[in-house]
């Protein structure tokens, strides 16, 4: 029982269950009646996806968390390397083979996100910025990965998963490039290269508040068409957009590691929000 605890940290569990819930929303978004064949095991395909992708990341982090994060897994050894590397192999496969069960498209998009989180976990999570930018991506992959299990010629009209897929990226964006500042000096100490040591931390705060800035316009499209209802609204604007916009010119004007932290909790809190107001649209 302890060893099944210990795995389910490993692959950060809450994680890889928001990334099967955004596959069920990006198909709800999508289909004109239900569908549930196609969606639920997209969902669990997802699941594996990303667990894979996330002991992978600890399978080849421990040097840099053993100063950021020292309670992870595998810093811990309560799961050997090994162990984790066999995880990593057995996830894909069930991922794999669960994308072929609905469709060749699933199955593109399933080999997509696994070369993608290989590359960023070996290469592009060393490449300022686009290794964010590909955290970002696959995060929003998941209401298409959602809406292609529906119907591949929906899944890429509007106001479909398209408009849950931009949001994610950019709302993505923002909290990956808050936790490479928050991760600077562990960053810094195991020789990696992110944004905000290349940077700095004024500028790297200034591009998130930014992104920040853009992304809450964008909220507001579906408003002005239209396209969802009051609950979306409140939602979005009263308990995500304003509040976080907030926060993080309040964490420009003083980003000490309490703060950084606190942002990057709410940040994960207004996701699920987000995901809250998609449901209620």
């Amino acid at each position: 029982m302890l060893q099944f605890l210990e795995v389910a940290r490993l692959i950060r569990f809450a994680n890889c269950l928001l990334a099967s819930v955004g596959v069920w929303i990006g198909a709800y978004l999508t289909w004109l009646t239900p569908s549930y064949y196609g969606p639920t095991v997209a969902c669990i395909g997802a699941f594996f996806v990303c667990a894979a992708g996330n002991v992978l990341n600890d399978y080849l982090d421990v040097e840099a968390d053993r100063i950021n994060r020292p309670g992870r897994v595998l810093v811990r050894g309560a799961v050997n390397r090994k162990t984790a590397l066999r995880l990593v192999i057995g996830f894909n496969l069930i991922a794999l083979v669960t994308a072929i069960a609905v469709s060749i498209w699933l199955l593109g998009i399933a080999a997509l996100t696994i070369v993608l989180l290989f590359l960023y976990n070996y290469r592009l999570k060393r490449v300022p910025l686009l290794g964010n930018m590909t955290v970002a991506l696959l995060a929003g992959l998941t209401f298409i990965t959602g809406g292609v299990a529906v119907d591949p010629d929906l899944a890429f009209r509007f106001p479909g998963p398209l408009v849950a897929t931009i949001f994610a990226f950019l709302f993505h964006l923002v909290r990956e490039i808050l936790k490479d500042v928050q991760d600077i000096d562990g960053d810094r100490k195991a020789g990696l290269n992110s944004l905000a040591l290349r940077v700095g931390t004024r500028r790297s705060l200034t591009l998130a508040l930014a992104l920040f800035a853009l992304l809450v316009p964008l909220t507001y499209i579906p408003v002005f068409y239209h396209w969802f209802g009051r609950a979306y609204t409140v939602i979005t604007v009263y308990m995500v957009d304003l509040p976080l916009l907030a926060l993080l010119i309040f964490i420009w004007g003083n980003p000490t590691p309490r703060m950084l932290a606190v942002g990057s909790a709410a940040l994960k809190v207004g996701m699920v929000l987000g995901l809250v107001a998609l449901v209620l649209a």
